[in-house]
């Protein structure tokens, strides 16, 4: 990666490291002037937001709340949906469309193809446009993987700007990595 690149990035994950901590605060006062106590584990909003471009393993026993494409925010409540969204927003290009459409059959893991033009042999799959079908059943840290890594490099699609806000999982691990 070059020093340009790189930099930008790192401004990029400021600025979210920011707008989260001004959130959180901002959720706080809130609280404050609401009159709702402050106290006790709830206090801090258990909200993490984290750049989609991470070490996919850091969103494992993470749920997701919702996926940031910029400024704007969609509420997700699956990583399987916020799968489906990153995907089908990707298809909405006209030209990462026929990408996508260029890579069905082509990626694939052990036992079954990830990207394909029917559902036929996918455990779970998901419609991501006319002709065009992710498999949706991979564990949180391989979907993610798959998305980034598999689809979205291959064609091209730029998610430096896409983040997902997460919560701790019911494992109990903190969303705080």
């Amino acid at each position: 990666m070059n020093k340009d690149a790189l930099l930008l990035e790192l401004e990029a994950g400021r600025e979210q490291l920011l707008a989260y901590v001004n959130n959180s605060i901002d959720a706080i006062i809130a609280r404050i002037k609401s009159g709702e106590s402050i106290s006790g584990e709830d206090s801090l909003p258990a909200v993490t937001i984290y750049p989609l471009h991470i070490s996919p393993g850091l969103f494992k026993g993470t749920k997701p709340v919702a996926v940031h494409f910029g400024a704007e925010r969609v509420e997700v409540k699956t990583w399987r949906s916020a799968y489906t969204l990153i995907l089908r927003r990707c298809a909405d290009i006209p030209e990462k469309r026929g990408a996508l459409m260029r890579l069905r059959g082509k990626v694939s893991g052990r036992n079954r193809c990830y990207l394909a033009g029917k559902p036929d042999g996918m455990n779970v799959p998901v419609k991501i446009a006319d002709d065009l079908f992710a498999e949706g059943y991979l564990d949180t840290e391989w979907l993610v993987r798959v998305l980034t890594t598999e689809i979205l490099d291959d064609v091209r699609y730029d998610y430096s700007g896409i983040a997902v806000s997460v919560t701790a999982g019911k494992r109990g691990r903190s969303a705080s990595v």
